[in-house]
């Protein structure tokens, strides 16, 4: 009882040298200290003292049976079995624990394997073909999915397979083969007529240098959808490519009087106003488009010119200085320097 006499020996259960002498549960200890079974063959995988850390997760067991049956030590609970589960899971496929890297690996996409999840493959397509740009990997998911909808025999569904169909044909667009996605945009228009799929199909015929199909095309689907906006557009947009001027502006201020907003509709209707010698009548329509906030570098060069030629000369220069701050590219720049070196020739003094 005596409180400044030292103990001769230590406490119970504090000292390294017995507690490292005491036999295993599952076999003996030597003098040397390293753990043996009942026939004295040594046991591995028991981590020395102070070397914990450089151990792996979960494996300081010295039993394997204890990994089977699910028993788990603290760091096995919180690093060796969540770490097993990512592994086993989908680990391979994402980005565990990097949050600057990509969402997933797209090489180790396995696209049967999304084609039968309705609920994921649509985003997975759009994620693959707009956010990746990876058209090959896109069309193996729509291969994957029309395969798998021809084997259940799940077209009854429209609204899932035509998407699927034109999908297929804008990626075929996309890698240059036209030809080959007319056949699953016709299959598309049979099962919903979606101006889109008109759109697709449009744009094959001009690829292949068929506008004339492709006006046929957009008037057939007029009759059945008049007053599409985007169908109108494009139909405009063909008929000013193989040069009917005439039937191109009255389509645009069809458009126009369909939506007052549409700034393609207001521009193209001011250029046929300028190339007829009408300026003040497209400054009109372009300070329409500058009032609804279009603010651009080819907008105020084509004010710049409205105003040279209708005599407004000082409106022009700043807005040609307004358009060389706005350009954005060399090219851009280049022509308004160009249309600048033109009214700097126009205006000089006799």
């Amino acid at each position: 009882m005596d409180t400044q006499t030292i103990a001769t020996a230590p406490r119970p259960g504090t000292s390294i040298r017995t507690a490292m002498a005491k036999p295993t549960t599952s076999g003996t200890t030597t003098a040397t200290n390293r753990p043996r079974t009942g026939t004295g063959r040594p046991i591995t995988g028991i981590s020395r003292p102070g070397t914990l850390s450089l151990q792996r997760p979960a494996s300081t067991l010295g039993n394997k049976t204890a990994l089977r049956t699910g028993s788990r030590t603290a760091a096995g609970t919180t690093a060796g079995g969540s770490a097993r589960n990512i592994r086993l899971g989908s680990a391979s496929m994402f980005a565990v624990g990097d949050p600057t890297g990509p969402l997933f690996h797209i090489s180790r996409l396995h696209p049967d394997k999304y084609a039968e999840r309705d609920s994921l493959s649509k985003p997975l397509f759009q994620y693959l073909y707009y956010h990746e740009g990876d058209i090959r990997k896109a069309m193996a998911l729509c291969d994957a999915v029309l395969a798998r909808r021809r084997t259940a025999e799940l077209l009854t569904d429209a609204s899932s397979g035509w998407w699927w169909n034109a999908q297929k044909a804008r990626c075929l667009i996309a890698i240059g083969s036209p030809r080959e996605a007319e056949p699953y945009l016709r299959i598309a228009l049979q099962d919903l007529h979606h101006p889109d799929v008109v759109l697709l199909l449009a744009r094959i015929y001009v690829k292949i240098d068929q506008p004339t199909a492709a006006l046929e095309v957009c008037k057939q689907s007029l009759e059945k959808q008049p007053n599409e906006i985007s169908l109108l557009t494009q139909q405009a947009r063909i008929l000013e490519l193989v040069g009917n001027l005439t039937t191109s502006v009255r389509r645009y201020r069809q458009i126009s009087a369909l939506d007052p907003m549409n700034t393609e509709a207001l521009a193209c209707i001011a250029v046929s106003y300028f190339y007829a010698n009408q300026p003040e009548t497209a400054l009109l329509y372009y300070r329409r488009i500058l009032s609804m906030g279009a603010h651009s570098a080819e907008l105020y060069c084509n004010i710049g010119l409205c105003c040279l030629y209708g005599g407004q000369l000082d409106l022009v220069f700043p807005c040609f200085q307004r358009a060389l701050r706005m350009a954005t590219t060399t090219e851009l720049r280049a022509d308004v320097y160009y249309n600048l070196s033109f009214v700097a020739l126009v205006s000089r003094p006799s």
